[in-house]
C-alpha cells in the first residue's frame, strides 16, 4: 500500500512539473497538439500509478519525451510560420461586417447554437450589434461590437483622459515589495515614511499597499475593516 502511494506521489509530482514547463496556459486556450500532450501526459502517468508490476519509469520516461516534443513543436512553430500554421491553425472570422460567413462556419464544424454561445461569452445579448466574431485558434469566440453599438470612449468626445498603467503594490501582507519599490525609483526611507504618516508602526502592520499611477496610496492595516486612500505623489513623478 506504502508503495503505490509512494509511486502516486511521484507520478503526481512528475505530472504538476510537466505541465508548469509547458507554462500558464488555461485549457481552453491550449493549441490542439498542446491538447494531445496534456491527454497523453494524464494517461502515462495514471498506468504505473494504478499498477505496480509496471516499473516507475514506464510513466516518467514517456512524460518526458513528450514535454521535450512539445519543447521542439513550440521552437519550431515559434521561428516558423508554416509549421505555426500546421500545427495552431489560424484565426476564423465568422462573422464579418454584421454578416454571418456561412462558408468558414461550415469548414470549421461550428454550428449556429456554437457561434450564439459565443457571442453571449463575448458580453453580447443582440446578434444584431455584433460587426465581428473570430474563431481563435485556441476554440474562443472574440467578439467586437459594430460601431453604433459599442460604448462610448474619451476619442469620442474629442477628450484626453490621464495616463493610466499598472499599480505598484507595495506592501503585500506585512512584507515590503523590493523589486516593485525599485521599478518606482522609490526607496525604503520613503516608504517608511509612508507608513507612519498612516499611523502604523512598521511594514508588518499593513494588509496591503498600493501606489497607481496618479499618485494615490491604498492602504489596509491588517485586522481592519477600512482603507485609506491619499495622495503622496505627482502624476508626473509616476513614470512605471
Amino acid at each position: 500500500m506504502l508503495t503505490i502511494f509512494v509511486r502516486s506521489v511521484i507520478l503526481f509530482v512528475a505530472a504538476v512539473l510537466a505541465m508548469r514547463m509547458m507554462g500558464k496556459r488555461q485549457v481552453g486556450q491550449l493549441q490542439p497538439y498542446e491538447l494531445v500532450v496534456v491527454v497523453l501526459i494524464a494517461e502515462l502517468a495514471a498506468t504505473p500509478m494504478g499498477s505496480v508490476d509496471l516499473p516507475l519509469l514506464y510513466g516518467l520516461v514517456p512524460i518526458m519525451a513528450l514535454i521535450a516534443c512539445h519543447g521542439l513543436l513550440t521552437a519550431l512553430s515559434m521561428r516558423s510560420e508554416r509549421v505555426r500554421v500546421w500545427l495552431c491553425g489560424q484565426p476564423t472570422v465568422l462573422i464579418r461586417n454584421g454578416v454571418i460567413c456561412e462558408k468558414q462556419m461550415r469548414k470549421m464544424a461550428f454550428t449556429m447554437n456554437d457561434l450564439m454561445e459565443g457571442i453571449r461569452t463575448g458580453g453580447m445579448l443582440d446578434p444584431s450589434e455584433v460587426g465581428t466574431a473570430v474563431l481563435e485558434t485556441g476554440g474562443q469566440v472574440t467578439v467586437f461590437p459594430k460601431a453604433s453599438a459599442r460604448p462610448l470612449n474619451p476619442a469620442d468626445m474629442d477628450l484626453t483622459p490621464a495616463r493610466e498603467g499598472l499599480p505598484l503594490p507595495l506592501i503585500l501582507d506585512g512584507r515590503i515589495q523590493g523589486e516593485n519599490l525599485q521599478r518606482g525609483g522609490l526607496t525604503s526611507s520613503w516608504l517608511d515614511k509612508q507608513v507612519k504618516a498612516m499611523g502604523y508602526h512598521a511594514a508588518a502592520d499593513i494588509l496591503f499597499m498600493c501606489l497607481n499611477t496618479k499618485g494615490e496610496l491604498l492602504t489596509q492595516g491588517k485586522g481592519r475593516t477600512d482603507s485609506q486612500l491619499v495622495s503622496v505623489l505627482n502624476a508626473d513623478e509616476t513614470g512605471w
